[in-house]
């Protein structure tokens, strides 16, 4: 359950933050979405976009997500009704069961407002107990007429290839960072690094240490103003966590970044103390976040991993 918590708080970010720019757009042919194992029809003009996994353009504020997640599909779409996505600033217009291939799940419609603009997004979700598949089409009010119903057609067009080989998670991240002996680098899901001490996405049931740690980059460029308030605020959204409370927090620096750390407690879903320690670095006009979580027992070793993880992170070359 840890391990989806911060993934899902992963995830929750990603889907409720994206706006890129878009044009409107006949279907082209099927292609691999980078970073994942899905394969879709592309809407002719738009491109591969540089900070997520999925497709833009550069005339209307519209996108093309796709999020592959290693939580089944059951546990990850318990929030796909009317006060779950109210909660998310969702406003839920329909929703109706479709497959993707073998896949059964479902597409829903909903509207939202983000950056002063109403959005509409058609949102396919698919999966099994093992995984689930999340492609969202992100579009203006104001287009609605011209690209509800291509768009619509583009997340209908997603499947999932189950056999398709997993490539170096770390492939095409504008980051790399270094696993420990206790964290063990387990997968990606969008710009996302996810660490476990048994290297596995899901932790096994017989585990005893279930701590995990994640690093990755912001989806959209931003100007952050305050970013002591804004570090706080993060990681106040971490999902499923209760009495987050601060103990410590400074500025620091990684990889020439400035950074602000913060070390806090929290409860979990069950009540047990757990502890916290997040690091916001703020570059390449976004920001990097790195976020680990343990039980209270094992804050004195696990701090040090965590910081072990944070330090060895390095930035590659911007692309030109």
């Amino acid at each position: 359950m840890r391990y989806i918590v911060l993934i899902w708080t992963v995830w929750t970010v990603c889907f409720t933050g994206v706006t890129c720019l878009s044009t409107p757009a006949a279907l082209a042919e099927s292609a691999n979405v980078r970073g994942t194992r899905v394969q879709m029809e592309v809407p002719e003009g738009f491109k591969p976009a540089a900070n997520f996994s999925g497709y833009g353009n550069e005339a209307l504020s519209a996108s093309v997500m796709v999020t592959e997640m290693p939580i089944p599909f059951e546990a990850a779409t318990a929030g796909f009704n009317q006060a779950g996505l109210e909660s998310k600033g969702m406003k839920l217009i329909s929703k109706e069961a479709v497959t993707s291939g073998p896949y059964n799940g479902f597409i829903v419609e909903v509207k939202q407002n983000a950056y002063g603009v109403d959005f509409d997004k058609w949102i396919n979700v698919f999966g099994d107990q093992s995984m689930t598949v999340i492609v969202t089409a992100t579009y203006p009010v104001s287009q609605s007429e011209v690209l509800s119903k291509k768009l619509k057609d583009v997340v209908l067009s997603a499947r999932f290839d189950a056999t398709a080989k997993v490539n170096d998670p770390m492939e095409d991240l504008p980051f790399t960072v270094s696993g420990t002996t206790s964290l063990k680098i387990a997968g990606r899901v969008q710009n996302t690094l996810l660490l476990t001490p048994s290297g596995k996405m899901t932790a096994p049931a017989d585990a005893v240490d279930k701590s995990v740690f994640v690093v990755g980059q912001a989806l959209s460029d931003m100007e952050i103003g305050d970013k002591n308030s804004f570090a706080r605020a993060r990681l106040e959204k971490t999902e499923n966590l209760t009495d987050i409370k601060v103990l410590e927090e400074k500025d620091t620096t990684v990889s020439g970044m400035p950074a602000r750390e913060i070390l806090a407690s929290a409860k979990g879903k069950k009540g047990e103390p757990l502890f916290i320690l997040q690091t916001i670095a703020f570059g390449r006009g976004s920001y990097f976040i790195m976020q680990g979580l343990t039980d209270m027992t094992r804050k004195t070793r696990m701090e040090y991993e965590f910081r072990s993880v944070i330090n060895s992170l390095k930035l590659k070359a911007a692309a030109s």
